[in-house]
């Protein structure tokens, strides 16, 4: 018999469960005779396969929910950083035209003497520019000047805290996101643990047998192999 080539493990959760679920299908089906697996290492498959298929399944959920998180979130900045934009716009207009005295401008964070639309590009900024715009809208109300419209600061808030939401929302998901892809790294090193121990024995069990048994049974447990360019397409080491 000539050298084989090297097993080649699955690289994605679909291609692992795929091979075990097939594993698992043989070995049920086969005769008690003719079964690869030990009571005790069958029973180990039976347990694992759902387990691995429910973390898997877990594990894609989460990545969509996540996934869904991040187009909300870019929505709502971007209308949080237009909100806010629009806010410091028409603040400034009212100072050109007298409506407001520029005196109230350092209130909202800006130089009277020349006042600049800030850099609202980043998450920090939104934040930081819609507590400082809403804080002094409101102080200065307060002491009797006449409130903004178009939008008004209210519009300015709703859309300041649907943004807030969606950063808080986003972080949840993450975490849960990342705490599911520690858990799965143990359960691919089992996964790839348990396919190369039924390989294994899958070659060692029909070793002796023809080519064409060989062949059939590989295909039945999906085994992989390696070949590197101008090799055979041998079995055995």
């Amino acid at each position: 018999m000539e050298k084989m080539s090297t097993k080649k493990l699955p690289e994605t959760d679909e291609e692992r469960l795929d091979i075990l679920r097939a594993a698992l299908g043989q070995e049920e089906s086969n005769e008690a005779w003719d079964k690869i697996l030990s009571i005790m290492e069958l029973q180990e498959l039976r347990l694992f396969v759902p387990s691995y298929e429910g973390a898997n399944f877990n594990l894609n959920q989460a990545t969509s929910d996540r996934n869904k998180a991040i187009i909300l979130y870019d929505e709502l900045f971007k209308n949080a950083q237009l909100y806010i934009s629009h806010f410091i716009q028409v603040l400034f207009l009212t100072v050109i035209r007298n409506e407001i005295r520029a005196e109230s401008l350092p209130l909202y964070g800006f130089d009277e003497n020349n006042p600049v639309l800030p850099d609202l590009s980043t998450e920090e900024a939104i934040l930081n520019w819609g507590e400082k715009l809403m804080r002094a809208e409101s102080e200065r109300t307060y002491r009797g000047g006449i409130p903004l419209y178009n939008p008004a600061i209210a519009k300015v808030k709703v859309h300041y805290e649907l943004f807030k939401e969606a950063i808080y929302s986003l972080g949840i998901y993450e975490k849960n996101l990342a705490r599911l892809e520690n858990n799965m790294k143990d359960l691919r090193q089992k996964a790839d643990e348990l396919i190369w121990k039924i390989w294994t024995k899958v070659e060692e069990r029909y070793s002796t047998s023809s080519p064409a048994e060989q062949n059939l049974r590989f295909k039945a447990y999906k085994i992989q192999f390696l070949f590197h360019k101008g090799e055979q397409l041998n079995v055995f080491d």
